[in-house]
Parts: structure tokens; sequence; C-alpha cells
């Protein structure tokens, strides 16, 4: 589920983008936003569940800017089992669920008996990807450790999930990506959290040297003074109702 408006930042941030890899698609929500914010680009969907597979198979597999793969991304080659949740594999993981169990207890998990293979992205030697979309419920650091040719060489441009809290057992929290991805000089400047109360949410990462020191300055000090959680509320609040007071001036 999208929660960061693709516009919104292409415009913000003027992204230019060629090659899009999308992992953990489920059933390609976000391709009509690449289409039409980037209708030249080339668009690489990677999806495990089968299911799921054949749906991206039957809606996109005719279109030839559009290609599909039926395997997860981690950090090795390897090959495991997934916890399948009931809401059409959306938030199906390779990790246990853990506090998702709390934060949303209408969403229910098996252990499935299936077998998915895991490859590495570095190691598929497809060159040129700027932007990379990871939505895969927890294994996002995994996908990013068998990255990280790309995101020294190609990548400019990150959408991934987020978790303040283990979401699943094992997952990192925000500030472990933030971490490792300060490492290939990216900076996160757009964060938007599940209905500004859950601990989930999606992060837009750039390239440090694709924004001025004045925006960079800036996302350190609001990612510092949002990770305090009694004034992260308060500075949500805060800004709700300036958007609101925005809202009956426009």
């Amino acid at each position: 589920m999208a929660l960061l408006n693709l516009k919104h930042l292409k415009n913000k941030y003027a992204l230019d983008i060629s090659k899009i890899a999308h992992i953990g698609a489920h059933k390609g929500q976000e391709v009509k936003d690449y289409v039409e914010n980037f209708p030249n680009a080339e668009i690489i969907l990677f999806e495990p569940q089968k299911n799921l597979y054949q749906y991206l198979l039957d809606t996109f597999g005719n279109k030839n800017n559009i290609s599909i793969y039926n395997f997860g991304l981690g950090s090795s080659h390897e090959f495991s089992s997934m916890y399948i949740s009931n809401n059409e594999g959306q938030s199906s993981s390779f990790f246990k669920p853990k506090v998702h169990l709390i934060e949303h207890p209408e969403v229910e998990f098996r252990k499935g008996e299936e077998i998915f293979e895991v490859k590495v992205l570095d190691e598929l030697k497809i060159k040129k990807i700027d932007f990379l979309n990871i939505d895969t419920q927890g294994y996002e650091m995994n996908v990013l450790q068998g990255s990280v040719s790309l995101l020294e060489r190609d990548v400019k441009y990150i959408i991934l999930e987020i978790n303040k809290k283990e979401l699943y057992e094992g997952c990192p929290l925000v500030k472990d990506i933030d971490s490792f991805l300060k490492i290939y000089n990216f900076v996160r400047t757009d964060t938007h959290f599940w209905m500004d109360s859950h601990s989930w949410g999606d992060a837009f990462y750039i390239k440090k040297e694709l924004i001025s020191n004045n925006r960079y300055v800036f996302s350190l000090i609001k990612n510092k003074l949002y990770g305090f959680e009694p004034l992260f509320r308060i500075l949500i609040l805060i800004r709700n109702l300036i958007w609101k007071i925005r809202r009956k001036t426009s």
C-alpha cells in the first residue's frame, strides 16, 4: 500500500527515473503511477507468491517495458518458506509476524508449506536501476544488503517500508535502515506512517548529492525530532493544523 505520493516526490525533487525495480510487487498497484509519471521508464517487478505472480502476468505481461520475475530478493541465494496472510497476501513475510498481530488483529497468518526461491539482486546483473521500491514486510534490509553494488553505482532514489517497532520478528527498525543507507550516501527526506498512529510506514531516500545542503540538514533534524515518540505526536498535531489552515486559505 503506497503511502507516499509519487507525483509529489517527482515535482519536489525533480526525479529523473529510467529504470524501476519494485520488489514485493503484490498486484502491481503502483504500476499506474510509474507509467503516468515516467512513461519511458523500464519497470521490473519481483513477486515470489505464485498466485500474485500470475496476476501480474495476466495484467502486465503484454507490456513491452515491464518485466516480471517469480522469486524473492534477499542478501543470499536461498530457499525459504513464508508466513502467508489472509489479506490477499499483502502482509505475507519471510519473517514471523509479531507487533503486526497487535496493530492489525484482523489479519491472520499461517505458516505456508510452499518453499520460495530468494535471489540476490546484485547477482542478477541488471544494470542502470535508478529507483528501488521495496515492500517486503520486514525483509527490506535483506534486499538492500543484496543490492550494495547497485546502491553504490546506479540507484538514486528508494522508497521502502519502515518500522518503528518489530512488526515482524527480527525485522530492522527505521534507525537501522537509516544507518545502513547512510553508508551509501542516502538520506531519508520524506516519511509517512500509516494513519500517523501505527508503527509502520513508507520512507523516501535520495542520494545526498541530489539535494541542497539546506534540504539535507533539514531532513536530518526532522528525522531526529520525529524519532522521539512523545514529540512525534505533538509535531503531527501541529503539522495537521498547518495543513488545515492552508486548505482553508487556498
